[in-house]
């Protein structure tokens, strides 16, 4: 995916955001081990791609 893309980069961010949302507020719901698992994976993946819509390829 093209992250360069202003729109793009913004896409990936709120997708971030979202997930760890969804993370925070399900600590206060009774879920499964694995759906917490599963949704605190789901935010790591959208971070990650948050964060590589950041790197603009320098150190």
């Amino acid at each position: 995916m093209n992250y360069y893309n202003p729109a793009a980069q913004q896409r990936a961010k709120d997708a971030a955001y979202d997930a760890v949302e969804k993370v925070l507020t399900s600590m206060f719901e009774p879920l499964t081990r694995q759906a917490l698992t599963q949704r605190w994976n789901q935010a790591v993946e959208a971070m990650a791609k948050h964060l590589e819509a950041l790197d603009n390829g320098t150190e």
